[in-house]
């Protein structure tokens, strides 16, 4: 009988280079597969968060025939922390399609998800596959699109400088993304630790933004491979000024590509796209390529964490001064909440065998 299970170390070979041929077929050699088995190759290797049984797989006549990669997140919903299992990537070996392994290693994977505590799980991928193991549409992708043909740019009037980033500056420069992304649902909560957040290639150049008193006060990360106007990768800024020096920078770096519109994936509410948005950028909301979905593990412990927030919420709703309950069934499980002049008592009852 089949069975999904933990990949061995002496396994982890096998599995990078399935993965890499999966994703090589399935773009139609539009894609190395490089990529994906990167992803899975160093959060193996030297992720600090990877724990052996994060990999996940199938084995059949003797080889490895799907596997799944749960990488380890901390997110916010508000001001809530939540654990998040972000799924990234889930692959299966070319020739051994449609044969009920995908299916097998993602249902495991979503118990043994539910064994480690975790609160939710989120992934990017096909919108007709995940619906299957509870997943829902749930993430959008926001960008800034910065056009020269209707951009100008803004006066800097502190001296700077712009350099390569180095190591001493990951305290600063994680420091800045957490202040950017404080209201950003979803944003992932980063340790200073880099392997974390910062790309591992030669072809992306991360810059920072050093201000007279030699601080860091922004940063921008741009791929040198990907499509050009769309390898903006991310901004940070601790002010407006900061705003204004990677504007006037991103503007003249599209000028000179002769770039119709330099794209960088962003919320909202983050403070250079507010800056760039009154500067005749635009602001999107698009479902990108295939969709984000996610999936609650844990609903007892994800509302325990988010009571806070919720009555934050709450307390700020026509719902204020109001005495209520709402049950929520999840299966063999129910979920009850009890509102009362703006407080929120979560309980739960296990249908009994």
């Amino acid at each position: 009988m089949l069975q999904a299970r933990s990949a061995e170390e002496a396994e982890y070979e096998e599995a990078f280079t399935m993965t890499q041929e999966a994703f090589r077929k399935a773009t139609g050699g539009r894609s190395t597969g490089e990529l994906e088995r990167n992803i899975v190759e160093a959060t193996v290797a030297a992720d600090p968060n990877f724990r052996k049984g994060d990999l996940r797989i199938v084995e059949a006549e003797g080889k490895i025939v799907s596997m799944m990669l749960i990488i380890r997140r901390q997110v916010r919903i508000g001001k809530a922390i939540v654990n998040n299992a972000i799924v990234s990537p889930v692959a299966t070996r070319v020739g051994h399609e449609k044969k009920g392994y995908c299916s097998l290693v993602m249902r495991n994977a979503i118990n043994y998800m539910k064994q480690q505590e975790f609160d939710i799980t989120t992934l990017w991928g096909h919108p007709w596959l995940y619906t299957h193991y509870g997943y829902s549409p749930a993430m959008v992708s926001p960008s800034v699109a910065i056009k020269p043909e209707r951009c100008h740019t803004t006066e800097v009037k502190d001296t700077f400088t712009i350099q390569s980033y180095e190591e001493t500056q990951a305290k600063a420069v994680t420091g800045i993304y957490h202040q950017n992304t404080v209201n950003q649902v979803l944003a992932v909560i980063r340790n200073p630790e880099p392997f974390e957040w910062k790309v591992h290639s030669p072809n992306v150049k991360f810059h920072t933004v050093i201000d007279k008193k030699g601080r860091v006060i922004g940063y921008f990360v741009i791929s040198q491979t990907a499509p050009s106007g769309r390898n903006l990768l991310e901004i940070g800024v601790a002010n407006r000024e900061a705003c204004k020096i990677i504007f006037n920078k991103l503007l003249d770096y599209a000028k000179g590509k002769k770039l119709a519109e330099l794209i960088c994936p962003m919320s909202p509410q983050h403070p250079f796209a507010q800056f760039a948005y009154w500067q005749n950028a635009e602001l999107r909301t698009t479902m990108a390529s295939g969709a984000g979905f996610g999936r609650i593990l844990n609903m007892t412990t994800l509302f325990d964490k988010m009571k806070k927030e919720l009555e934050s919420r709450l307390n700020h709703s026509e719902f204020c001064n109001k005495t209520l309950s709402l049950a929520v069934e999840t299966g063999k499980e129910t979920i009850t909440f009890l509102i009362n002049d703006g407080e929120i008592t979560v309980s739960t009852e296990r249908e009994k065998v």
